[in-house]
C-alpha cells in the first residue's frame, strides 16, 4: 500500500511543479546576468586589465554553459537521487538515440 502512497505522492508533486513536463532545461545566462557581473566588476579595486580578463571568462563560462550544463526541476533531482536505475536507463536511451527500435535487445 505504501507503493501506491509514494507513487501518487510523486504524481502530484510532479503536476505541481512549476518545471512540469519540462523537467531539464539549458542554463540560459542572459544579456541582463552578464551586465549585473560587470556592474558588480567596476565596484572592485580590481586593475582594468584583471577586470578585462574577468569580464572575458565570464563570456566564455555564458558561451559553454549553453551546450554543457542543464538546470532541472527539483522533483527530477530527487527521483535521479533516489532511483539509480532511473539514471541507467536515461544513459542508456541517450547511448542508444536514434538507433532503430529493437535492433539493440
Amino acid at each position: 500500500m505504501g507503493d501506491i502512497l509514494d507513487e501518487a505522492t510523486a504524481l502530484i508533486r510532479c503536476k505541481e511543479c512549476p518545471w512540469y513536463k519540462n523537467c531539464l532545461t539549458p542554463v540560459q545566462v542572459s544579456i541582463e546576468d552578464i551586465a549585473q557581473f560587470r556592474a558588480a566588476m567596476q565596484a572592485t579595486n580590481l586593475p582594468e586589465q584583471a577586470r578585462g580578463e574577468l569580464d572575458q571568462i565570464m563570456e566564455n563560462v555564458a558561451s559553454m554553459s549553453q551546450d554543457m550544463v542543464l538546470q532541472s526541476c527539483p522533483v527530477f533531482t530527487k527521483r535521479l537521487k533516489e532511483d539509480p536505475r532511473l539514471a541507467q536507463r536515461i544513459k542508456h536511451m541517450m547511448q542508444n538515440w536514434g538507433k532503430e527500435e529493437g535492433a539493440d535487445e
